[in-house]
């Protein structure tokens, strides 16, 4: 009896991350991405420093961008595995 278990991560949701950015930000990349969540809430804290409501508008948009973007990498490389 020498089976070899396979230890499967769970997939992320897209809409949950998604739900997230729209709602958190650049925290909610944190869901997708720690090293995303990271570099966007340092880069939010240097623009909401600026005060201007355009460039905080962008920085929330690529948040969303990149939380679904990492997301999907993320479940892609979990069916490589697979």
């Amino acid at each position: 009896m020498n089976e070899i278990q396979s230890v499967s991560l769970p997939f992320k949701s897209v809409g949950v991350a998604l739900l997230f950015c729209a709602i958190l930000g650049p925290v909610g990349v944190l869901y997708s991405s720690m090293t995303g969540g990271v570099v966007m809430i340092l880069l939010g804290l240097i623009v909401l420093r600026a005060k201007l409501i355009g460039p905080i508008i962008l920085v929330w948009l690529i948040s969303c961008v990149w939380g679904v973007g990492a997301t999907n990498r993320f479940n892609k490389k979990i069916l490589r595995f697979k």
